[in-house]
């Protein structure tokens, strides 16, 4: 029988015993009680990365609730869709190529059929009364009003049907916009204008529009007239059964209905047709739109554990005492841990539930967000579902243990004889390991991202840059700090002990200043990369377009729209023009994929545009020639000469020639046919823009004077001269950058209340020696000055280290993400400027309250505090 013999605590090579009563539980809640104004602190970094990522997801999915449940609520009533069998795009609110009109006179014969409804459906761009075009988020359409109302969406609010080819019944958003009324004479542009009588107004179900797009509806013969390629052509046959058909009964009818269509037409059940669409925009748009929010959420995140991290280390360094007297009192070094660690849950608990609904609040502002920039959604209400629990709770819950993981460990290595010694309460020493580590993640995260070829190797150097800068940063901080603030110490008492207190002890500088590095590098590379690819962009567009004049209807949020072919051919025969090139876009199977295509007037190519000719030739196509750009070329090991399969919207199957290969895309894309070829097979004939040449010694603004009047007929597009035109389409870059500053904003609002919180703990950490100012003569505006210069010291170092810091990351990104393609690089100085001085600014911001709080104690107190 042995016995076990109680050993001093601390004692190397014993075991300590635990204290039986120690109460964990209680120990912390005494603690959040007691430390309450730095709980705040973290909890507040929690709730808003927790928020911002709730607020995504919420955000996303009521998009998609909203966009899905209207492409039901469209296709509903449909039992069958009858369409043409080819198929050359998955891009949601494109038709497919026109199917003969008798079609539907075949389908009403077959048994089960109760309703067949052909239905035309193509371009339709409403002009207001005062000749400008009415314009949304959403594509511009016309159709046929279908007159079986279980399979029209639409319903009349006021007035009745169209009955002639020249009446339309106009949805009702569109007619608030452009304040129509039954009977008032407007344009439709189909592309062609065409005088109509506005006769009735309809509503999507119970919503004024089908989201952000317009309706026009024409009677069938007006739609098969003004809007169908061929008049002998619908885009397709709606179908109603007989009674309330299932999956099954419509797969049923659909195989009974393919067996009495021509070729070429295809019958498919209205489940999956609709179904098509849902995956059409979830698996496009709506996924793509969801991964840009959850990665600003994920910057907020990681500036928030940084913030947190920090001051979890700060709150252990001054409880080392506290933790070596729970340890001489026989505290295990796994109670100690678990005491911090409790803590931690606690917060990330309640933080995380607060941000979870915070988010829905924020939902709502980043929609109003978009929608002020232009880009506004079809949606109303917000959806919450379950998941985003699932997702928010347990990442904010593990983002706070993780970060309070390593001061949680560090503390319960305090020894117990640390309690009857007075000790600082943080090493101001730097490591060298750490400083010998950092330097070599530096070199090979610079190493990794200056060669790397492909996204995810930029992605690894990027992480180890990230990583060895912050091992470095207490050096960066010694060095620079002092080189920085060595001017500012010669202007009073508050910037000289400002300096003081931030030098001596950079370690603690360095991490306060981390989550401010995180954040402005992020912001610094998109500023950077943005200005690069802008200045890229500019530069090809300015190179390609060699014309006078550019005729572009403008692009307003997400939707564009066109113009008539036939104003580009009145444009052609106006004096003092030498060569205009209409451009008309569309899709096509290109090699078996799908591919969007420019279709131009190439015969006079080269008199607007130098699309940088590598190889070949791009004027005067050839009805089985096509062109396309080098890195295609590159992709696919093609070459002049080689054939090239291609499928047209309509079938139809062609081997076309490789006739030219060039460089310059920004204008054209990839993929460059005639119009001859093209004008067969397309669905829509519209341009989506002309380039003008004037003839020489043509006076330019004459001839644009008359382009504007020609235009006039058409809705008014913009007639632009080249830099007009340049600045027009880099409009919409400034715009989404814009939207990613202030998403980027919520991450520096959570780094300046890192360093908010760490100034207050270091306040209170000081009191004996503030109080000792404060005793022999330092007035209280001289305290509250220092503390806020040491604020604002912080936020530079961290600024000037994010901006040095992204400066190589952008440089390396536009190398990598920009391809094959020549990108400059281009370091936007006048918004680094402001964004450096934001981050000083905002330091002062942050320091004020702390520095009033430390200004007003009271000089006995402090300077007896232990």
């Amino acid at each position: 029988m042995s016995t076990t013999t109680p050993e001093t605590p601390g004692t190397p090579g014993t075991r300590t015993k635990e204290l039986p009563r120690l109460g964990v539980g209680r120990l912390t809640l005494r603690n959040l009680a007691a430390y309450r104004r730095r709980i705040a602190g973290l909890m507040v970094a929690v709730l808003l990365g927790t928020a911002f990522l709730s607020g995504a997801l919420i955000l996303s999915d009521t998009l998609k609730s909203s966009v899905t449940g209207l492409i039901r609520d469209n296709g509903a009533g449909t039992d069958v869709v009858v369409r043409n069998a080819t198929d050359v795009t998955d891009q949601p609110g494109t038709s497919r190529a026109g199917i003969p009109a008798g079609v539907a006179d075949a389908v009403r014969g077959v048994p089960g059929v109760a309703a067949a409804e052909p239905v035309v459906v193509g371009y339709g761009q409403l002009v207001g009364k005062d000749g400008d075009m009415l314009t949304g988020n959403g594509p511009r359409l016309a159709g046929n009003w279908i007159g079986d109302p279980a399979l029209n969406p639409y319903k009349l609010a006021n007035g009745h049907a169209p009955r002639t080819a020249d009446e339309v019944v106009v949805d009702r958003a569109s007619a608030k916009q452009g304040h129509l009324k039954v009977g008032d004479r407007i344009t439709v542009l189909t592309p062609a204008p065409v005088p109509v009588t506005v006769v009735g107004i309809a509503t999507f179900g119970d919503a004024d529009a089908f989201g952000g797009s317009s309706y026009t509806a024409f009677s069938l013969d007006g739609a098969r007239a003004h809007i169908a390629r061929d008049p002998g052509q619908v885009t397709s046959v709606s179908v109603r059964l007989n009674g309330q058909p299932d999956k099954a009964a419509q797969e049923s009818a659909a195989a009974a209905i393919q067996r009495v269509l021509p070729p070429g037409v295809q019958a498919t059940p209205g489940s999956e047709a609709t179904q098509e669409q849902v995956d059409a925009v979830s698996d496009g748009f709506l996924t793509i739109f969801r991964t840009f929010l959850s990665a600003f959420a994920a910057i907020a995140l990681v500036v928030a554990a940084f913030s947190i991290n920090h001051t979890f280390s700060v709150v252990t360094a001054q409880r080392m005492r506290q933790a070596a007297l729970l340890r001489a009192l026989g505290a295990s070094r796994r109670q100690i841990r678990a005491q911090a660690l409790a803590e931690a849950l606690v917060i990330g608990v309640t933080a995380s539930l607060l941000g979870l609904a915070a988010g829905a609040g924020l939902a709502v502002g980043l929609k109003e967000l978009f929608s002020a920039f232009g880009f506004a959604f079809p949606i109303s209400g917000m959806t919450f579902r379950g998941q985003v629990a699932v997702i928010v709770l347990p990442v904010g819950i593990v983002v706070t243990l993780v970060s309070a993981l390593v001061p949680a460990v560090r503390g319960s290595r305090v020894a117990p004889i640390a309690a009857l010694r007075s000790t600082a309460a943080e090493d101001a020493g730097i490591p060298r390991r750490r400083t010998v580590g950092g330097s070599v993640l530096s070199a090979a995260g610079i190493a990794v991202a200056a060669t790397g070829s492909a996204a995810w190797v930029f992605g690894i150097g990027a992480l180890l840059c990230l990583a060895g800068v912050l091992m470095v940063a207490p050096v960066v901080v010694r060095f620079l700090g002092g080189l920085l603030t060595a001017p500012f110490a010669r202007l009073g008492a508050g910037p000289m002990l400002a300096r003081g207190n931030v030098l001596r002890s950079p370690r603690r500088t360095a991490g306060a200043a981390t989550a401010m590095v995180v954040g402005i590098a992020v912001v610094t590379v998109v500023a950077i990369f943005a200005a690069s690819l802008k200045q890229g962009a500019e530069g090809e567009t300015r190179d390609t377009v060699t014309g006078d004049f550019v005729v572009a209807t403008s692009t307003a949020g997400w939707a564009s729209s066109g113009h008539s072919p036939e104003l580009t051919r009145r444009i052609g025969r106006l004096p003092g023009v030498d060569a205009v090139v209409g451009m008309q876009r569309g899709n096509a199977l290109v090699d078996g994929a799908s591919k969007q295509v420019m279709a131009v007037d190439t015969g006079r190519l080269d008199r607007v545009l130098d699309l940088g000719l590598d190889a070949g030739t791009a004027t005067g196509l050839g009805p089985d020639q096509i062109a396309v750009a080098d890195s295609v070329a590159s992709d696919r090991g093609w070459r002049v000469g080689t054939a090239v399969p291609v499928v047209y919207p309509d079938g139809a199957r062609a081997s076309l020639t490789l006739a030219g290969i060039y460089t310059r895309t920004t204008v054209t894309g990839d993929y460059l046919i005639d119009r001859q070829a093209w004008a067969p097979h397309s669905v829509a004939d519209v341009d989506a823009m002309a380039v003008v040449g004037l003839a020489d010694g043509a006076a330019a603004k004459q001839v644009k004077a008359e382009i504007t009047k020609a235009a006039a007929a058409y809705g008014n597009p913009p007639v632009r001269d080249r830099d007009a035109y340049i600045d027009a389409s880099l409009a919409m870059v400034d715009q989404f950058v814009t939207v990613v500053y202030v998403l980027l904003a919520l991450a520096l609002l959570i780094a300046l209340g890192g360093i908010a919180n760490t100034l207050a703990l270091a306040a209170h950490e000081r009191r004996r020696e503030l109080g000792l100012l404060r005793a022999i003569g330092a007035e209280r505006g001289q305290v509250r000055a220092s503390l806020r210069w040491e604020s604002a010291f912080v936020a530079v170092l961290g600024a000037l280290t994010g901006l040095a810091l992204g400066a190589f990351l952008a440089w390396a990104a536009v190398g990598v993400l920009a391809g094959d393609q020549p990108v400059p690089y281009r370091v936007p100085a006048g918004q680094l400027a402001i964004l450096l001085a934001s981050g000083a600014l905002g330091g002062l911001l942050a320091g004020t309250r702390p520095a009033a709080r430390a200004a007003k104690q009271d000089i006995l107190g402090a300077v007896s505090a232990p």
